[in-house]
């Protein structure tokens, strides 16, 4: 075993231990307002990407003509976004599939969060719908600690389950570090990863959540964003996919992914492919893993269907 964290990969993402000192600098209320003014001019720089102020607790995100909260923008990846894009997720694909997700929402009972990382699905979907209840899935404790501010922040204490654990092979575990990450809640982590030490973690099957759903065939949306074990969230969940045919808004990796056997799952209880671009959904015959795009719509609405819906499909 090879802990990640030793790795010349993780050593790279943290530039070699600098990379918390430079934002921590950027961050400070001497700097950043310069950055403030300067990085949205400049060619070629991610905005979302830079820090948040050191001192900023939160930030007021909006989708679906709903307001929510995240807490803590120098330390969440997604927070900070909103604080660059003005409430909304900076990169257009991004903002697109959470408007997205919220409006598939719009008339669930249980909405899923599976790899919720802080909640900003959770959030926005709690927000614009009032009767949905979500069960969060997080598996890095850290993460989970924010998540759990988060929920609080949005006074939705009572209409989110937090699951600290995964969703994929019932049965497995995995150690994941319990520290906070660096420079930033780590979002990367996955099941695939091996860490000499940490928190133990266990992996439960979409389909044991059958019975913790509402009576009769109730109206559930899923996320999934588990960093290209998708495939495991599937394969054992045969049957919660048969019985309830949830919209499934799904991160499907460029050089993880395993699109046949995710083929072979979904197209067995008639799922449609769509892949979610800046402003469209692509209609797609396979799943074919983009380099840019990431998120994909599974459903099993037909293209007629959602265009009838209002929504826009190439």
């Amino acid at each position: 075993m090879n802990d990640y964290l030793s790795t010349l990969k993780a050593r790279k993402q943290s530039w070699f231990g600098l990379k918390l000192p430079v934002k921590a600098a950027l961050a400070q209320p001497i700097l950043h307002p310069l950055l403030r003014t300067v990085a949205p001019h400049v060619k070629g720089i991610k905005v979302g990407r830079l820090p948040a102020p050191i001192g900023l607790t939160e930030v007021r995100g909006r989708a679906g003509d709903a307001d929510f909260y995240l807490v803590d923008p120098f330390r969440c990846e997604i927070a900070k976004e909103f604080y660059w894009g003005k409430g909304r997720r900076t990169e257009e694909e991004d903002a697109f599939a959470l408007e997205l997700m919220v409006d598939l929402s719009k008339d669930a009972e249980v909405f899923l969060d599976i790899g919720a990382y802080t909640g900003v699905f959770t959030m926005a979907v709690l927000a614009a719908n009032p009767q949905v209840h979500a069960h969060s899935f997080e598996i890095i404790p850290a993460v989970v600690a924010g998540l759990e501010k988060n929920v609080a922040r949005n006074q939705l204490g009572d209409r989110v389950t937090v699951h600290p654990s995964g969703v994929g092979k019932p049965g497995t575990t995995m150690q994941v570090p319990t520290g906070d990450g660096g420079s930033a809640l780590p979002s990367f982590y996955a099941a695939s990863m091996d860490f000499d030490s940490g928190a133990e973690v266990r992996f439960s099957s979409l389909d044991e959540l059958l019975p913790d759903m509402p009576d009769g065939t109730p109206r559930v949306t899923v996320k999934i964003d588990v960093e290209g074990a998708e495939n495991d969230v599937f394969e054992f969940g045969q049957e919660f996919l048969e019985a309830l045919k949830p919209d499934i808004l799904c991160e499907v990796l460029d050089d993880r992914a395993r699109p046949d056997e995710l083929m072979r799952v979904l197209g067995r209880f008639g799922y449609h492919y769509y892949l979610v671009e800046r402003d469209c959904l692509s209609a797609r015959e396979t799943v074919v893993p983009d380099p840019h795009f990431r998120d994909w719509l599974f459903t099993t609405k037909s293209q007629s269907t959602m265009r009838d819906a209002g929504y826009p499909v190439d």
